[in-house]
């Protein structure tokens, strides 16, 4: 605890000097460019501290759009790297999402009678082991065919590799089904967003839908076929004083019988109920409900965040042609927090955020990152 103390100091030192350094760039230039750090940390997944970059620029009339690259080292010897496009052109008809990320993980969980069948003991493992190489490529366009209204499609790569580290790991990964592939997909996407050019990353009174349905076919490296379909809903609304936010989430993914477990919908990732560690807890479907009230401080930069959610998941695993279905992750998780933003640019209010969170797993998460989490 004093580890992740000493660090939250140092963290909050640098931003306020990263910041000070900064102030006049956003009134110079065209282009904006920030700064931060990043950090990560949880009884499970370790403690891991990075930066991020980011650029902010305007392609003719249309909303601002952002470059993101940002990396990050844990203490648990596993490293992240990823670089993100957002973009709007011709006047806001087009959106335009590019993603490429990699990512090494050392994974190492406690063993559960529930995430194992019954089956000889495992000598002396008292863990489950194992480590992780995904590369992932994303590539989406939507276009704007009424007010408010947009439809496109997407296009995916995948490569994953798993290595067992000891004979629970082993154990882990062959009775879920988890197996190396490389695969890609395709999906059609359909989105309603009526968030304003000023909102695009710090939405206050708007609405923002995206469903996507997606399809991994076998001509693309899949083992077997399998499809997934993604509801993504979001809120927005004023809250006990007009310049305070109410954000709220549905989030709800629907897959296959044979999905992998990296397509599996899973607590933590797309900040699905921060306080979880991304992939420990998994499952074919998920149903997820999320609300933050973000509270300015007086007239300044600065706001003050609680936020909490739950979500239910269901229909187990059965990982890659397994014939088992691992059924232990479904079920109801919950977590909450508190957080404190700093609105990095006023002119496109880029936000900056610290949370702190508290899981139904009785562990506490910290993390420090830019952009909203929903």
């Amino acid at each position: 605890m004093k580890k992740v103390c000493c660090i939250l100091h140092g963290l909050l030192f640098f931003v306020g000097i990263q910041l000070f350094a900064q102030e006049n760039v956003e009134k110079k230039d065209e282009i904006i460019y920030k700064f931060v750090p990043l950090l990560s940390s949880n009884p499970t997944s370790g403690t891991g501290v990075g930066a991020a970059a980011t650029v902010l620029y305007q392609v003719d009339t249309s909303s601002p759009s952002q470059t993101l690259i940002g990396g990050q080292y844990t203490d648990s010897k596993s490293y992240s790297i990823a670089a993100l496009n957002r973009m709007y052109f011709d006047g806001d008809r087009w959106q335009s999402k590019t993603l490429a990320a990699y990512v090494y993980n050392n994974t190492s969980y406690n063993i559960s009678d529930e995430w194992l069948p019954s089956l000889p003991p495992l000598l002396s493992d008292t863990t489950v082991a194992f480590n992780v190489n995904i590369f992932a490529a994303l590539q989406q366009f939507l276009y704007l065919v009424s007010p408010s209204w947009y439809v496109g499609g997407q296009l995916f790569y995948i490569d994953q590799r798993f290595d067992a580290i000891n004979s629970a790991g082993k154990l882990f990964l062959e009775t879920r089904g988890i197996s190396n592939s490389k695969r890609g997909g395709y999906g059609i996407n359909i989105a309603y967003d009526t968030r304003s050019k000023r909102e695009k990353f710090y939405p206050m009174h708007s609405t923002w839908i995206d469903l996507t349905m997606n399809h991994f076919p076998t001509i693309f490296g899949a083992a077997q076929n399998y499809y997934n379909g993604v509801l993504n809903a979001r809120k927005y609304i004023s809250g006990l004083k007009k310049e305070d936010v109410i954000a709220m989430q549905l989030y709800a993914q629907a897959s296959s019988k044979y999905t992998p477990d990296g397509a599996l919908a899973a607590l933590g990732a797309r900040n699905i109920l921060r306080g979880f560690p991304i992939g420990k807890y998994k499952a074919r479907n998920m149903v997820a409900l999320q609300g933050e009230y973000k509270y300015r401080i007086a007239t300044t930069r600065w706001r003050a965040s609680l936020f909490g959610g739950g979500a239910v998941l269901s229909g187990g695993s059965y990982g890659n042609g397994s014939s088992f279905n691992r059924e232990g992750d479904n079920g109801e998780y919950y977590s909450g927090g508190v957080g404190v933003h700093y609105i990095l640019s006023k002119k496109e209010n880029l936000d900056y955020r610290l949370n702190v969170a508290y899981s139904s797993d009785k562990e506490t998460s910290v993390y420090a990152s830019i952009n909203q989490a929903f």
